[in-house]
């Protein structure tokens, strides 16, 4: 029987832990701490957010200017400022990455797949993931590269040890207040959320939320997810939205370090999206997509 959205989830655990066991981690770790200069970080689909979150880790860790791109920027924007360009797929051999690498940037590949006109940074799956949404596809880079960050594997046990019970407010509208510290979660959100059309996701900056963004709620009535950093905005909010919103989903920071909190607030949208998909009765496995995703799904022309 083919995978469905419970399935994705009991296995995900099992899943990322297996990988780690099997994949040349230091290698990986050597080849991320050789990376210096300006760099460009690009994925579509799931693998933005990984490569959002890569880009977070390299630009922290190895102290460089890094950003995440999608792989069609690439064609439209200069790049001669940069040295550097990695690739996130889960594959690695797609067409898009194909245009992601035309380029003359030094290129990397993280991924289960590996390339000759890259340096790989390549991990073992043996269990493959059978899912439109991906969970492990996206957790497992995200977590060798958390482990990159910080080599704590028990931090990454703790996180994935918790099966929350989120609460949610049913609706097709769902703001999301968030910021450059939480964008890998909100980024899950933007993408599943939309791919599995169990909502409309509308992503929210913190401080953008401030000059008239609270317009869409106030003739609309939706549901807002609320990451919860506790600084001075945060508290603003806290007084105020409960004013405006039925409902409020707010997820409150657990760990110090921003990049930590950001792995564990994308573990905790996948729940959150879960959620949302069993009150929709979809099956974020088992999307019923628009005969239009394959037709551009195998798009191979000029973009």
């Amino acid at each position: 029987m083919r995978e469905n959205m419970n399935d994705s989830f009991e296995k995900l655990q099992e899943r990322v832990l297996d990988t780690l066991d099997k994949t040349d981690l230091l290698a990986i770790k050597e080849i991320l701490a050789s990376i210096d200069g300006p760099t460009l970080v690009s994925g579509v689909g799931g693998s933005h957010v990984v490569s959002a979150f890569t880009a977070k880790v390299l630009e922290r860790k190895n102290d460089i200017v890094c950003e995440n791109v999608t792989h069609r920027d690439l064609k439209y924007r200069n790049i001669e400022a940069f040295q550097n360009i990695l690739v996130c797929s889960y594959g690695g051999k797609n067409y898009g990455v194909d245009q992601a690498f035309n380029n003359s940037l030094q290129k990397f590949l993280l991924s289960r797949g590996q390339r000759e006109d890259a340096t790989n940074l390549n991990y073992a799956v043996t269990d493959v993931e059978d899912s439109f949404i991906s969970l492990a596809a996206t957790l497992i880079p995200m977590t060798i590269l958390l482990l990159y960050y910080q080599d704590d594997l028990q931090i990454v046990k703790n996180i994935l040890d918790y099966q929350p019970n989120i609460e949610i407010e049913p609706s097709d509208v769902y703001e999301v207040l968030s910021g450059y510290e939480t964008n890998t979660a909100a980024t899950f959100i933007d993408s599943t959320m939309t791919e599995a059309g169990i909502g409309i996701p509308i992503i929210h900056d913190k401080y953008d939320y401030c000059h008239g963004r609270s317009t869409m709620n106030y003739n609309y009535h939706n549901s807002l997810i609320f990451f919860n950093n506790g600084n001075e905005l945060d508290q603003l909010y806290v007084r105020e939205l409960p004013n405006y919103y039925a409902k409020i989903t707010e997820f409150k920071k657990q760990y110090d370090d921003d990049i930590i909190n950001d792995y564990y607030l994308t573990y905790m949208s996948m729940y959150l999206c879960k959620k949302v998909a069993k009150q929709k009765e979809k099956d974020l496995a088992r999307v019923q997509y628009s005969p239009l995703v394959k037709k551009l799904y195998f798009y191979r022309g000029d973009m």
